[in-house]
């Protein structure tokens, strides 16, 4: 769910009842009958080892929205079953059994067994951690079971990617949407533990196969215990949803993958910003370039890293392919409480360039703009492939 929106509607929601001397009549409805899911599958072509490696992993981008494009639920138990060929048990990265799968491992789906694992969805960043749901734009560990101390549902969080890759570098795995090509927020939202917008796919390291792909998503109480919440009946078998239960399938028809994607480059040019330098392959659509700077705070009493307190994610978009270099604009760093503008990287700040290229409409699919129910999200063989490129690092001078 893009989180402006789950934001607003929260703080709706929590507005009602203060302040009136009669509270609003209550209106229940189903989300399985109000609300419709979509999902689809590909091939993800990651480059990792600086660029030397490549494999080929399954990418998987849902949506599950209202009328009105919010998130369906605010809560809910996906599970992803595969073919009966496909199987969670070598990493396509690693060349050796997947971590973190817990009951998943060996088997043709993906539940909570996985998608709850700290190793993907980051560390908590609240009293409690939250577990994983399906929402308005991609899967995300943002369901509202945290118990949020600040009255507010969890805001999108990203995961680790690729799940079952060898990516386990204090969180340099996680990405989000930030400015030029998303709005800039805050300070007030950035206190909620704001990060970014959803860029839509979740890449898992194994192999993918030929086949159908379904997705599931429980809403309560249409699973099972809560010490196992799977829909019934349960990750083995073939489940026919009652009601309280979406389901979405995918195909995947082909295994031919987009092809690997050079790793970035990045000239600063000592004013904050910056030159990426990107070579998007034939056959990709669109890709995105993120850059992502750790926080500062504590490291210099200078302006920019008095406002850097956190980490700062930039996102620039392209629809050419071929050799190109895309601008990191000086000055959309995060603001100051007075809304003062702040270098985009700061003076010796640490920077990290990474890229996406898909071949269906990503960005045009996304948070905040796109308030579509059932927005595109597939290219033109059906399915929503990927290519992913290692990661670039650097100091800024």
């Amino acid at each position: 769910m893009g989180p402006l929106l789950l934001v607003a509607l929260c703080s709706l929601l929590v507005a009602c009842g203060n302040g009136g001397a009669s509270e609003p009549p209550v209106t229940s409805y189903d989300p399985a009958a109000t609300s419709k899911l979509q999902f689809a599958v590909g091939v993800a072509t990651l480059s990792f080892n600086s660029g030397a490696s490549v494999a080929y992993g399954l990418t998987t981008v849902e949506t599950l929205r209202q009328k009105d494009g919010l998130s369906g639920t605010l809560y809910n138990v996906p599970m992803i079953i595969g073919p009966s060929s496909f199987d969670v048990l070598i990493s396509v990265e690693t060349g050796n059994e997947v971590q973190d799968a817990g009951a998943d491992l060996g088997t043709n789906h993906i539940t909570w067994g996985t998608l709850n694992q700290e190793q993907w969805t980051g560390p908590s960043r609240g009293s409690k951690a939250s577990s994983t749901g399906a929402f308005g734009y991609g899967l995300c560990p943002c369901n509202s079971d945290s118990g949020p101390i600040n009255g507010f549902t969890p805001l999108f969080q990203a995961f680790n990617t690729p799940i079952y890759g060898e990516q386990t570098y204090n969180g340099i795995g996680l990405w989000y949407g930030g400015p030029p090509a998303f709005p800039a927020e805050g300070p007030s939202v950035r206190a909620l533990g704001w990060l970014g917008y959803s860029l839509g796919f979740t890449d898992f390291a194994v192999a993918p196969v030929v086949g159908k792909y379904t997705l599931y998503a429980a809403v309560p109480p249409a699973y099972d215990t809560p010490q196992n919440p799977t829909p019934s009946p349960g990750p083995n078998g073939s489940p026919t949803p009652p009601p309280g239960i979406l389901a979405a399938g995918a195909q995947l028809t082909t295994l031919t993958p987009l092809p690997p994607l050079a790793v970035p480059a990045f000239t600063p040019d000592g004013k904050g910003g910056g030159t990426i330098g990107l070579t998007v392959p034939t056959g990709v659509r669109e890709a995105v370039a993120e850059v992502y700077t750790p926080a500062l705070s504590g490291k210099s009493t200078s302006f920019c890293t008095q406002a850097h307190t956190d980490g700062g994610y930039y996102t620039v978009v392209t629809h050419t392919s071929g050799a190109q270099r895309l601008t990191l604009p000086d000055d959309v760093g995060q603001l100051t409480q007075s809304g003062e503008k702040t270098p985009s990287i700061c003076p010796k700040g640490s920077y990290y360039v990474y890229a996406a290229g898909v071949d269906w409409p990503l960005y045009e699919a996304a948070y905040p703009e796109n308030l579509s129910q059932l927005p595109r999200i597939t290219g033109p063989n059906g399915q929503a492939d990927v290519t992913t490129s290692a990661v670039f690092s650097g100091v800024y001078p």
